[in-house]
C-alpha cells in the first residue's frame, strides 16, 4: 500500500491537488496573502498571484486558458468551500479577501465536460475523508446529514432517483449549513446554480457530460462528418443516418463492442471518460483504491513508450500505478485462473453427463468473458440463453473477491473500496453497470478506464513508463498461470479452460497442454482437440457477425459443438476498442497475442488448478469448484433483452 500521494495529480482532463495537500495548499498563503493555488480545468495548473485588480477571467488566463478550450462552468473557492463563482462572475474581482478565514487560498476550475453530481460527490467524499482524519473535527455533528447526501447522490448518479432527492438534498444542505455554522454550502448553490443539470439525472437519466457510468452509452459527437466508416464496420447494424450527416446509435441493438470507435477518423465517437474520477478518487483523503489489469493490457500499453508491440510491460504498469497513488495494483489474471476453475468444471460436468447418453445435457458450453457477446446473445439469441457459462467474467469475479473477501479480511467495508478495472475493451464499461453485478448501488467494479486512457493518464502526469524501475504486482490477487495469461488472445479462454477439464474428465494428467488445434487468426475456426480416447470438437470466433454464423448453425442443427469461444473484437481482447489504435492492425493484433503465449511458456504453472493463490481461496472461503458458495459470489445469470 502506498500513501506517497504528494504531487498534483494530472490528465487529459483535469488537474487536482491530493488530500494530504490541503495544508500546503494554506501553507502558501501563509506568508504571502496574494498567492492562489490554481487547478481544475485549466492548462497550465499551479501558483497565481493575484494583483489589485485581478478577476476570474485573468486568473484563468495566467493559468494558461480551459483545457480544450471549453466554456467555465464554476469556480470553487478555497477547501473545504467558501463559495461558487459561476460564468457570470468571470469580470468579478478576487482578492485575498475572497477567501474565508480558516479555508485554503485556492481555486478550483470546472469547465462544461465536468458533471456536476460527480463533482459533488467528489466534494462530500473529499469531506469525508478530512472529517475521518479528524481535521475539521466541527464537521462532526453534520456526520449524519453528510452521511445521507452521499447515499442521495449516489442514486442520481446511477439513474436510480427521482425528484424528491433534490427536495432532499436542499433539506440536509440547509441543516448541515446550521450545524457547521457554514456562510457557504456546496450542495445547496449546486442545486441553485445548476438545478436543470441536476433535474436531467433525474428525470431523463441523462448526463450531457457522459461521466456518470450507469447512464453513459456509447455516443456518437456532434463533430461527426458522416463518413459512415463505423456503419461499415458495426457488427449488430445499429448505426443510422445519411452520409456525410451525423449519425446516431440504436442502443436497444447495440452490444458497446466498440468497433465503431476504433475505426471514426475524427474521433466523434466516445463511450465516456473516467480519467477524472479515477484522480479524483486517487487524491481523497482516506479512500482505497485499487486497480486490476486485464491479459492484454500488459502487451500492448508498451507501444506508447517506445517498447517492442508484444512486450510485456505488467511491472512497469504497476510501478507507474503506484506513482500515481493507486493503494494496490492487483492483477484480473489471477482471477481468470478463478474464471476457469468454474467453467472448466462446468465444461467436465456437461460432456461427462453427454459422453454418458444424458440426452438433457446442454451442449456446446459456451464462455462468457466478453461482455459484448453477452449482449448480442441477449438481444439475438434468447433461446440459447441455457448455453453459455453461468461463471462471471475475470473482472467480475476479482471485483467480488475484493469487495467481499479479501475488503472484510483487511478490516474494509465495501463503501470504503473503489475498485477500478484496467481494460482493453470498451464493452466492459457497459459490464461495469449492469446490476447484477451489484450489491444495492455499490456496484462491485466502480468503473472502468481503458489502455488508452491510462496511457493519457500517465503521460499528462509526466510518468514514462520506460523510465521507471520494475514493481511487482500485489500478491494474493496477482499470482496467475499461464492459462490466465492467454485469455487475451482469440482461442485463450477455451484454451485455458480445456487444460484443466481434459483432466477433469480422463481423470489423467496431461503433458502437453499446448493446444495448437485451438489456436489461429481465421474469424470462424472449428477445431478437433484429442487428448488419448477423448476428442472435443471445439467451435472458436471473434467478431459477431462470424459469431452469429456460428450460433445459427449450432440453432439449425448444422454444426455440433461440445464448446466455443466467441469474443467481440478481432483476436480477442488485444484487438479491444480500448486498445491503442495501430497502422498495421493485424501485424500488432499478432505481436500481442504472440506476447502473451510468450509469458504463458515463460511461466512455470500453466494450468489454473495448479494456482496456489486461487486454491487458498476455495480453502478459506468457497470450499470448491461449483460449490454453493461458488455459485452465490461467481457465477450469474442472463436475461433476454427485446431489440426493436
Amino acid at each position: 500500500m502506498n500513501n506517497n500521494k504528494t504531487f498534483m495529480l494530472n490528465s487529459p482532463l483535469g488537474s487536482i491537488f491530493p488530500g494530504n495537500q490541503e495544508e500546503g495548499l494554506k501553507e502558501i498563503s501563509k506568508n504571502d496573502k496574494n498567492l492562489v493555488a490554481v487547478s481544475g480545468k485549466i492548462k497550465k495548473p499551479g501558483i497565481v498571484t493575484l494583483t489589485s485588480n485581478t478577476t476570474l477571467r485573468d486568473i484563468i488566463e495566467l493559468s494558461g486558458g480551459m483545457l480544450n478550450d471549453k466554456p467555465l462552468k464554476a469556480a470553487q473557492l478555497g477547501l473545504p468551500f467558501g463559495g461558487f463563482y459561476t460564468k457570470k462572475d468571470i469580470d468579478r474581482q478576487i482578492t485575498p479577501d475572497s477567501f474565508e478565514e480558516g479555508i485554503s487560498h485556492s481555486i478550483i476550475i470546472l469547465s462544461e465536460e465536468d458533471c456536476i453530481i460527480q463533482y459533488a460527490k467528489f466534494y462530500i467524499d473529499f469531506l469525508l475523508g478530512k472529517i475521518n482524519g479528524g481535521y475539521i473535527d466541527h464537521y462532526i455533528p453534520a456526520l449524519p446529514e453528510i452521511l445521507q447526501m452521499v447515499k442521495v447522490l449516489n442514486r442520481i448518479s446511477k439513474g436510480r432517483s427521482n425528484m424528491r432527492d433534490i427536495f432532499l438534498l436542499r433539506e440536509l444542505s440547509q441543516t448541515v449549513k446550521e450545524k457547521v455554522h457554514q456562510k457557504y454550502n456546496l450542495i445547496e448553490e449546486v442545486i441553485i446554480y445548476f438545478y436543470d443539470e441536476i433535474k436531467d439525472h433525474v428525470e431523463d437519466n441523462r448526463c450531457y457530460t457522459l461521466q456518470c457510468n450507469n447512464l453513459t452509452k456509447l455516443t456518437i459527437m456532434d463533430n461527426c462528418i458522416g463518413c459512415d466508416k463505423c456503419t461499415k464496420v458495426c457488427p449488430v447494424d445499429c448505426i443510422v443516418g445519411d452520409f456525410k450527416e451525423q449519425h446516431y446509435i440504436d442502443y436497444t441493438r447495440c452490444t458497446h463492442c466498440g468497433a465503431c470507435l476504433s475505426t471514426c477518423p475524427v474521433n466523434a465517437i466516445t463511450s465516456g471518460n473516467n480519467s477524472i474520477l479515477f484522480l479524483r478518487d486517487l487524491a481523497t483523503p482516506n479512500k482505497i483504491v485499487i486497480t486490476q489489469m486485464a491479459p492484454s493490457v500488459r502487451v500492448a500499453i508498451g507501444e506508447a513508450f517506445g517498447f517492442e508491440t508484444g512486450a510485456n510491460v505488467e511491472k512497469k504498469i504497476a510501478a507507474g500505478l503506484r506513482k500515481l497513488g493507486v493503494d494496490y495494483v492487483f492483477d484480473t489474471t489471477w482471477a481468470a485462473d478463478l474464471t476457469i476453475m468454474e467453467e472448466a468444471n462446468e465444461l467436465a460436468e456437461r460432456v461427462k453427463r453427454y459422453l454418458e447418453g444424458d440426452k438433457e445435457v446442454k451442449l456446446p458450453i459456451l464462455t462468457s468473458c466478453c461482455p459484448a457477446w453477452v449482449k448480442f446473445i441477449e438481444q439475438n439469441y434468447g433461446d440459447m440463453l441455457d448455453v453459455p457459462s453461468t461463471s462471471k467474467s475475470p473482472m467480475q469475479m476479482f471485483a467480488a473477491v475484493a469487495k467481499d473477501l479479501w475488503g472484510k479480511e483487511k478490516g474494509l467495508s465495501r463503501e470504503q473500496i473503489t475498485s477500478v478495472a484496467i481494460m482493453p475493451c470498451i464493452a466492459k464499461k457497459y459490464e461495469a453497470s449492469r446490476p447484477e453485478f451489484s450489491r444495492g448501488l455499490n456496484y462491485d467494479v466502480d468503473y472502468v478506464i481503458t489502455t488508452t486512457e491510462l496511457i493519457d493518464i500517465f503521460k499528462k502526469s509526466n510518468i514514462d513508463l520506460s523510465q521507471l524501475e520494475d514493481e511487482e504486482i500485489d500478491q494474493v490477487m496477482g499470482e496467475y498461470t499461464g492459462a490466465g495469461i492467454i485469455f487475451g488472445r482469440t482461442g485463450g479462454v477455451i484454451e485455458a479452460a480445456t487444460r484443466t477439464a481434459v483432466e477433469l474428465i480422463t481423470g489423467q494428467r496431461v503433458d502437453n497442454i499446448e493446444f495448437t488445434s485451438l489456436r489461429g487468426f481465421d474469424g470462424f475456426r472449428s477445431c478437433e482437440l484429442t487428448v488419448g480416447d477423448l476428442t472435443l470438437r471445439i467451435g472458436v470466433t471473434y467478431g459477431l457477425k462470424e459469431a452469429r454464423k456460428m450460433l445459427d448453425k449450432i440453432r439449425s442443427g448444422e454444426e455440433f459443438y461440445h464448446a466455443i469461444e466467441i469474443m467481440a473484437c478481432t483476436g480477442g481482447c488485444i484487438g479491444g476498442g480500448g486498445q491503442p489504435r495501430a497502422k498495421k492492425r493485424e501485424e500488432t493484433i499478432k505481436s500481442r497475442m504472440e506476447g502473451l503465449n510468450e509469458i504463458d511458456r515463460s511461466l512455470p504453472l500453466r494450468r489454473s488448478n495448479d494456482n496456489p493463490a486461487v486454491l487458498a481461496i476455495y480453502e478459506k472461503f468457497l470450499d470448491y469448484p461449483l460449490s454453493n458458495k461458488a455459485q452465490e459470489l461467481l457465477h450469474t445469470r442472463y436475461f433476454v433483452k427485446r431489440k426493436k
